[in-house]
Parts: C-alpha cells; sequence; structure tokens
C-alpha cells in the first residue's frame, strides 16, 4: 500500500497548484503569474531574451520556477537564462539531471538561495522499480531540495511503481505524463509532492496528461471533504 513518507501527512491537504506557463508571450506571462499561486517559466517554449528572463523572476508575488528544457535552444542559452533566473532571484531552479551545465548550476543556485529541483523525465515509458531506485539514489546523492521524477506511463501498473517512490522518499514530485499517468498527478498530491502543476484555464498544457487549475481545485476539493 502507498503512503506518505512522512506519517504526519497522511491526512489529506489540498497542495500548492503550480501554474505551469508554456508559449506565453513575457507580458501575458507575467500577468498569469502573478495570478498563480505558484508557477513555473518554461523558458524553452517562450521567446525570450535574457533581459525578460532577467525582469520576470525579480521579486515576484508568488514563487517562480525557472525550466528551460532541451531541445528547442542550444544548452549554453538554456544555461545563460537559467543562470539570469537564479541571479534575479527564482525560488527554484530546475536542473536536469543530464544538463551539461548541471554541476555549474547547482552550485550557483547553492550561492544565490534558490533551490534546485533535479529533474528526470523519460518520454518512451516508465523504468522498472529496481531502475528507478537505482536513479533515485544516483539524484539524491548531488543534494536537491526537491527531487523530480517524471516517465511516461502506458498503463496505471507504471503509475502505481512510479507513486511507489513516496514510500521512502522525502521531498519527491513523482508522476507520470499520458493519459494513463493523469491520475498519478492527483494521488501525488495528497503523498506528499511539494505542489502539483497545472496547466492555466484558459492555456494549454505543457505535458501530456496535465490537467488545469481548476479541475485540480475540484478535485482536490472533493478528496478533501468526503
Amino acid at each position: 500500500m502507498i503512503s506518505p513518507h512522512n506519517p504526519a501527512a497522511a491526512a489529506p491537504r489540498r497542495p500548492v497548484l503550480c501554474t505551469s506557463l508554456a508559449g506565453y508571450d513575457y507580458r501575458d506571462c507575467r500577468q498569469v503569474a502573478a495570478q498563480s499561486e505558484m508557477a513555473e517559466i518554461r523558458i524553452d517554449t517562450m521567446t525570450l531574451a535574457v533581459e525578460q528572463t532577467e525582469e520576470l523572476f525579480q521579486p515576484a508575488p508568488v514563487p517562480l520556477i525557472a525550466a528551460c528544457r532541451a531541445g528547442k535552444m542550444p544548452d549554453a542559452r538554456r544555461e545563460q537564462h537559467l543562470r539570469t533566473a537564479i541571479h534575479a532571484g527564482a525560488a527554484y531552479v530546475d536542473v536536469e539531471i543530464d544538463a551539461p551545465y548541471k554541476e555549474r548550476l547547482l552550485r550557483d543556485a547553492r550561492t544565490h538561495g534558490s533551490k534546485v529541483i533535479l529533474s528526470y523525465h523519460h518520454f518512451d515509458g516508465t523504468p522498472p522499480s529496481g531502475v528507478l531506485q537505482t536513479l533515485v539514489r544516483q539524484m539524491r546523492a548531488w543534494n536537491p531540495d526537491v527531487l523530480k521524477i517524471v516517465p511516461y506511463a502506458r498503463s496505471s501498473t507504471d503509475s502505481l511503481r512510479v507513486l511507489a517512490l513516496y514510500e521512502t522518499e522525502p521531498n519527491l514530485l513523482a508522476f507520470c505524463m499520458g493519459a494513463a499517468g493523469r491520475f498519478s498527478r492527483i494521488a501525488a498530491g495528497l503523498l506528499g509532492a511539494p505542489f502539483v502543476y497545472a496547466f492555466p484555464d484558459n492555456g494549454k498544457p505543457s505535458a501530456d496528461g496535465q490537467l488545469s487549475v481548476s479541475q485540480l481545485k475540484t478535485l482536490f476539493r472533493i478528496l478533501h471533504t468526503e
């Protein structure tokens, strides 16, 4: 049976909803982020000058996560944007486990007071339990503030395998992408995840299987009153 790592967290709580902002222009991004409980800025999906990244992450009314995924931008440019966000005051920086600049960025984040989300994404499926556990140990060795594991679920069994990590791991964000992983996003919020990602009600998902802010608010309200 899956249970939270911290027994005191067993009682349901409504987790913080982190609005994931992808594909926004600079002005709309600022506005939507300010209206959120917390927001992830997906820099890789936006056309931002480094100066605009700096302005986005300067003291904000809500905690902001700086994230810049691989694929659309050279690594040097990704590092520059993330470093700029850290220096500007980002509450969190999401650093991928295989990023070539990982060590430099982790050091910079600790120096400037940004919390580190060390992340692993796997878009082709969900690794076996043994592989997931080995991955957790390897990632923990870097001493991140939050450990994030997000593979793609092809079945509900995949999602359950990922959610089982909450039995032993604190400060964990573990859920699955894909339709079969949708329920794992909700379960993660009940098992101790520090926050749950959602897309804006008037926007689009930044990942397959993501739910909207309103959908999650409704679901957690129902779960917490039953």
